[in-house]
This record gives structure tokens, C-alpha cells and sequence, in this order.
């Protein structure tokens, strides 16, 4: 344990002026492009699930130079630049932006990093957000201030690869674990345990339809991760769910999809 997490320093968060809002605030540094993070994401999708009263995520967009020229060059205008369009949906709040960036990787994945305009529109449309209000935001110069924050932010913290986990505890003065790269589901509960310092009752998943329709695009891998059901158990109930015509599968390069149907 002692060799996959680093000690840092809280001065980070104070720098950042940034105050918790849980027992435990967790951020994540992420790369829209990166299959780990995609992984990573499935995991903090089933934490926020079972620890949800005891956890707080912010998801932060690794503002590194690498992924930033990465987003500037996938894209053809501001719109699909996703490091923009991101910071742009956050100013319609922490959850939609959210919502917004995982339809986002749902689709960038399986189409090998291809960005269009049409792929951003339809994931701002299944995210809740107003349309005409993110263009508008699109072109406040707060989007480029707010990724120097994440900068100085991801700096303080010695951010250098994605994904990256970040763990403080409501003590400002305490330190933050830092856990670089892809680790199994039970290393993170075992951080997020150890610091609560008490016992801890999980909540239990919604149902799998609830579950697809609120995400709208899913991987059985993520399903997996979340249910931790057998495969062939998790086969079952999606061609149920297929046969009822409430989910569709959906056939990529790199792997299968389900998506819900309206």
C-alpha cells in the first residue's frame, strides 16, 4: 500500500481556495482521451453509489500541456474543443458538467478520439444543458482563467499523469493521499475507510434500467464494475431489458455498448 500512495501537502487545497463539502473530497484529474480514465470513471461511478454520503468528487480536466494541445488539435472550433466546452458546462453547474463529460468519453472512446460537432451537440442535449447559454459561455474569457486555476491547482498537488486521485478529509490542515494511475475497486475503499476512521454502511445500486437510463450510454464493463454480477448473469438481464426495447446495443472497436432508449 505504502508504494502505490503518496503523501502531499493540504497547503494545495488552501492555495486553490477551495473548501471541502464532505467528510471526504476527492479530486479527480482526468483526460477525456485516456482508456484508464475511462476505466476510472466505471470505479467513481460505484463509489459515488455506495459512499455517497460520505464522498464528494471534483472532476478536474488535467490542464496539462499534453492534453490541452491534444484537445486543441481534435477539434475544428470551440465547440469540440473539449477542454473549453468542459469548463464551459460547469457554469451550469457541477452535476450537468459532469454528466456532460461522461457522454462525452462514452463517445470519444469507441470512435478512437474522433470529435465532431454534432457528437458534442448531442451529448449537451442528453446533459441538460441550455444550448444557447453554452455558446455564449464558450466565448467568456473566465473558461481560460478558470483552466489557470486548474493548472495552479494540479501543479500544487504535483499532478503529472491521469488519472490521478486526490483524498482529504474535512481537516484543512491535514494531508491529501495521492493515488497515481488504475488501481482495483478496493484500494479506493480502503483510503475512503481508513480516513472516515468509522464505520461505513453502503448504499446498494439502483436498478440496472434506472441505472442505464440515467447515464444513457454504458459499457457492460462499467456495468460489471458497478453490479459486480457474473457475466453471464449481466447478459441475461441487458437481453431482457433489449427484448422490452428500453436499452439497444451498440457494436464499437473496442467493445460493446448499451444505450437507453426514449
Amino acid at each position: 500500500m505504502t508504494e502505490e500512495l503518496r503523501i502531499i501537502q493540504p497547503n494545495s487545497r488552501e492555495d486553490a481556495n477551495l473548501s471541502p463539502v464532505s467528510k471526504i473530497e476527492i479530486y479527480s484529474f482526468f483526460d477525456p482521451f485516456s482508456k484508464e480514465c475511462f476505466k476510472l470513471s466505471a470505479i467513481l461511478s460505484k463509489l459515488r453509489i455506495e459512499y455517497k454520503q460520505y464522498i464528494s468528487i471534483r472532476h478536474i480536466l488535467n490542464p496539462s500541456l499534453r492534453v490541452l494541445t491534444k484537445c486543441q488539435a481534435q477539434s475544428t472550433s470551440d465547440l469540440d474543443n473539449i477542454a473549453l466546452a468542459y469548463k464551459a458546462a460547469e457554469l451550469q453547474g457541477r452535476i450537468r458538467a459532469e454528466r456532460f463529460i461522461h457522454l462525452v468519453q462514452n463517445e470519444i472512446i469507441p470512435k478512437r478520439d474522433i470529435i465532431t460537432e454534432s457528437m458534442v451537440n448531442h451529448c449537451i442535449s442528453n446533459a441538460g444543458l441550455d444550448y444557447e447559454v453554452f455558446k455564449e459561455d464558450l466565448h467568456s474569457s473566465c473558461l481560460k482563467e478558470s483552466l489557470q486555476v486548474d493548472l495552479h491547482i494540479a501543479r500544487e498537488m504535483e499532478i503529472e499523469e491521469a488519472p490521478s486521485l486526490v483524498f482529504f478529509n474535512e481537516d484543512v490542515h491535514e494531508e491529501g493521499l495521492k493515488v497515481e494511475g488504475l488501481y482495483p475497486y478496493h484500494i479506493y475503499t480502503y483510503i475512503i475507510n481508513e480516513l472516515i476512521g468509522t464505520p461505513i454502511e453502503k448504499e446498494l445500486p439502483p436498478k440496472l434500467e434506472a441505472y442505464i437510463q440515467q447515464q444513457q450510454l454504458v459499457t457492460k464493463e462499467e456495468l460489471l464494475t458497478i453490479y459486480e454480477w457474473p457475466e453471464k448473469l449481466m447478459n441475461k438481464e441487458l437481453k431482457k431489458l433489449a427484448l422490452r426495447q428500453k436499452i439497444e446495443k451498440l457494436n464499437s472497436p473496442d467493445g460493446k455498448f448499451w444505450r437507453a432508449k426514449n
